[in-house]
């Protein structure tokens, strides 16, 4: 998904869920950020609490302290957006794929 970084340039981030832990990549130009967290509180957490603490963990727990605002088109709004995300997330038509330690998101087009 895209996020908007503080400094206003655009980012991709992606996402491994895997309940009770997860782990991110925040990439943009120069620059390829990694961080996971573990709880058991991840298990049960909606999407939108779970994105917004992705968020802050990345504020905190990366190196270089890149903050991000998740990118939600024009005209759809937070709950329609978090709705497609919980979709994405459970099609199989997307995946990740790694190479060299990073991670490039696939659609499959059927």
């Amino acid at each position: 998904m895209l996020v908007r970084l503080a400094d206003g340039d655009l980012a991709s981030l992606t996402i491994i869920r895997e309940p009770p832990e997860f782990f991110a990549q925040l990439r943009s130009y120069g620059f390829t950020e990694h961080a996971s967290t573990s709880s058991p509180e991840l298990v049960e957490m909606q999407t939108g609490a779970f994105l917004d603490t992705v968020a802050g963990v990345f504020s905190i727990r990366v190196p270089q302290n890149r903050p991000f605002t998740y990118v939600i088109p024009d005209g759809m709004s937070r709950a329609d957006w978090l709705a497609t995300m919980e979709e994405q997330a459970h099609d199989p038509r997307f995946s990740l794929r790694e190479r060299d330690g990073e991670f490039s998101y696939c659609m499959t087009v059927l």
